[in-house]
């Protein structure tokens, strides 16, 4: 199951329906941050069916970090057809070793850092273990630098970071992916 949760402190609106298939991009909620409006999707690589709604589908206050849904992200078998979310689209997917990757999103827009200085070596490489409160890189957003990191109600007490799917000192965009972890048992 993977775990969708809050990136920001906002208002949620319009909790996911459980059942729903969401592809890549689709939406999962509208937050309402500052008096601006944001569509929280899905990053890039991920679908699957909501399994559960853990908000009411109501204008409700959430905390960073706090659970809005449960996803699963199994496989469709080969050939198989699903209704996607609001634009209806079609997904199948063919990629096994998937399915059970974490995806840790960009928390906003900025400059993504993947070391602390220019002359530092970087936070976590392929292959670098991971437990909750482990630093994986930077946010820069407006001179202020946001740590990301592993945590969160729900996830695997220790991982291995298997991709890294943004370069150090690029722009990101908020839920991009940025990295993917595979749960060790």
């Amino acid at each position: 199951m993977l775990l969708v949760a809050s990136p920001v402190v906002g208002m949620a609106d319009g909790a996911p329906r459980v059942g729903v298939f969401l592809n890549p991009f689709d939406r999962v909620i509208t937050m309402k941050v500052l008096n601006q409006r944001y569509v929280l999707r899905l990053p890039r690589d991920v679908h699957g069916r909501v399994t559960e709604t853990l908000i009411p589908n109501a204008y409700t206050p959430v905390a960073y970090g706090q659970p809005i849904a449960r996803v699963d992200p199994r496989v469709l078998e080969a050939g198989a057809e699903v209704s996607g979310g609001p634009a209806g689209r079609r997904s199948v997917s063919g990629e096994a070793d998937d399915a059970n990757l974490i995806t840790v999103p960009a928390p906003s827009e900025g400059i993504f850092y993947r070391r602390p200085s220019p002359d530092s070596p970087p936070y976590v490489e392929v292959g670098s273990p991971v437990t909750p409160g482990k630093v994986l890189g930077l946010v820069e957003i407006m001179k202020c630098f946001y740590q990301i990191t592993y945590d969160g109600p729900g996830l695997p007490e220790e991982g291995e970071v298997v991709k890294i799917l943004a370069e150090d000192t690029s722009e990101v965009q908020f839920g991009q992916a940025l990295f993917h972890i595979k749960p060790v048992n």
